[in-house]
């Protein structure tokens, strides 16, 4: 707002000074109040120096808050509107063995579906937690405390105070 807000009354100050020169002096004055003009530059380099932040930002607002990371390895992770996470089984099988979808499904009935904007399997992070539970792999045990620490926690958090979850 407030760029709008100085870039309006910076042209509303332009055109009176403006238009104050050419009633005194004529056409010659608009030469002599020309520099006032420069009064615009700031409001519209940052106008036009805002404008690719804000044409990134309004082309990935679909996908604002779905990537996570774990060790530098991006995960897409939907949340529905129960605050209930759910991980994509390709994601998770880049960070530890896990079973096929098909044998997911059956192990998971009601925690691996296939979900979300383009559709593909997808595991909740109790359910992945349900199967990493029983490895004893260190890294594994690091996987499964960030999904609750870093994913799963915060979207139940957020719930409950009310807040957009996207």
């Amino acid at each position: 707002m407030k760029p709008a807000l100085s870039l309006v009354v910076g042209t509303a100050l332009c055109a009176a000074v403006l238009y104050g020169f050419w009633r005194w002096q004529g056409a010659f004055g608009l030469v002599f109040a020309a520099p006032v003009t420069a009064v615009l530059a700031r409001p519209l380099v940052d106008l036009i120096a805002g404008f690719p932040r804000f044409a990134t930002r309004l082309a990935l607002r679909r996908r604002e808050g779905r990537y996570y990371a774990f060790r530098e390895r991006r995960m897409d992770i939907h949340i529905d509107d129960e605050a209930v996470c759910w991980v994509r089984t390709d994601d998770a099988r880049k960070i530890v063995a896990l079973p096929a979808d098909a044998v997911l499904r059956r192990l998971l009935p009601h925690g691996c579906r296939e979900l979300g904007d383009p559709a593909c399997w997808r595991i909740t992070t109790d359910g992945l937690a349900e199967l990493l539970a029983k490895s004893t792999d260190a890294d594994v045990a690091k996987f499964r405390d960030w999904l609750e620490r870093d994913v799963a926690r915060p979207a139940r958090n957020k719930l409950a105070r009310g807040m957009a979850l996207r």
